[in-house]
């Protein structure tokens, strides 16, 4: 019987309870000061002048913990 080992980045995956994407590098900032997981960061979809890119966040901790500004706001 084989035992698999969880590390920490798999248990906060695991523990994930909202995943935003957002394309602006400023929020991707905020929301990773708030204690939000990167996911992952992509090419952007948009045709537009700007080379810009989404950002997939995860957060791993209960709705109720995200701060006030988190929570209205994504």
């Amino acid at each position: 019987m084989t035992h698999t080992e969880v590390t920490t980045a798999q248990e906060a995956l695991l523990k994930i309870t909202k995943i935003i994407e957002t394309e602006c590098a400023a929020d991707a900032s905020f929301l990773l000061s708030e204690g939000f997981v990167l996911l992952g960061v992509g090419n952007s979809i948009f045709e537009d002048s700007e080379n810009r890119f989404v950002y997939s966040l995860g957060f791993p901790k209960p709705l109720a913990e995200l701060s006030e500004s988190v929570q209205n706001n994504f």
